[in-house]
């Protein structure tokens, strides 16, 4: 009880004003256009579960640009509501993505809980060597020219090649997250940009609206993420 009450006090400090109207903002905004401005709701009765993935989605990556442990919870939710609309916009690799990222919940949690800054209850933030980079970078292009010829071939993908380049990108950058390297954010931008073209090929207003959010959030945590991992990797040169 105590450990939970410890984690419940560090999740809560630490916050700056803009923290917590940028979280509080775009989790309302995502909700209430989200409600005002559906998507062929006639033909999904199940259409509540693109709200709630969507304002979990937000909260969650907000609270990881934040480098709160807590985002994992969020994380968890939101992967279990999009396995269900991955698979009814006949977007399969991200579908498969998708769950990839539901196991890699548990392995974030648990890789950041052990590397918490215990003055500022944040994960700590560093940088990828170049070797890291290069082979993110190669896995990203080989990984997409793949997997696109087979979403291609043989699915009925939406968007094969796009789908294929957000699934890749997302595996690698949720090893970068786990890893607390700051470049993850490079290609949560990537990631956002392809997946507002694929949400608005799919008609799917609610998920389009939480990943413009997304893309907003992911270019404020690149800037913050960088200074704070800059201002690290000197301490761990010292």
């Amino acid at each position: 009880m105590q450990k939970f009450k410890d984690l419940i006090r560090d999740e809560f400090s630490g916050w700056k004003p803009f923290d917590i109207i940028w979280l509080v903002t775009v989790s309302v905004v995502i909700t209430v256009m989200s409600i005002l401005f559906k998507y062929d709701k006639a033909n999904d009765q199940f259409y509540w579960i693109h709200i709630v993935a969507a304002t979990c989605g937000i909260i969650n990556v907000v609270l990881g640009g934040k480098g709160k442990l807590s985002n994992y919870l969020f994380g968890f939710i939101h992967c279990c509501l999009m396995i269900y609309i991955t698979l009814i916009s006949r977007l399969y690799a991200d579908f498969g993505v998708t769950v990839y990222n539901f196991v890699m919940q548990f392995v974030g949690f648990f890789t950041w809980s052990k590397n918490m800054n215990k003055e500022t209850h944040e994960v700590r933030k560093i940088h990828a060597s170049n070797k890291t980079r290069l082979i993110s970078l190669a896995i990203i292009v080989v990984g997409t020219a793949v997997v696109g010829y087979i979403m291609q071939r043989y699915t009925n993908d939406l968007a094969p090649y796009a789908d294929s380049a957000k699934a890749v990108m997302q595996v690698v950058a949720m090893i970068l997250m786990v890893r607390m390297f700051s470049e993850q954010w490079w290609l949560w931008i990537a990631i956002n940009c392809v997946s507002i073209f694929m949400y608005i090929k799919a008609g799917n207003f609610p998920i389009t609206m939480m990943y413009i959010v997304y893309l907003v959030n992911s270019l404020i945590m690149c800037v913050r993420w960088e200074k704070e991992a800059s201002a690290n990797d000197k301490l761990l040169r010292q």
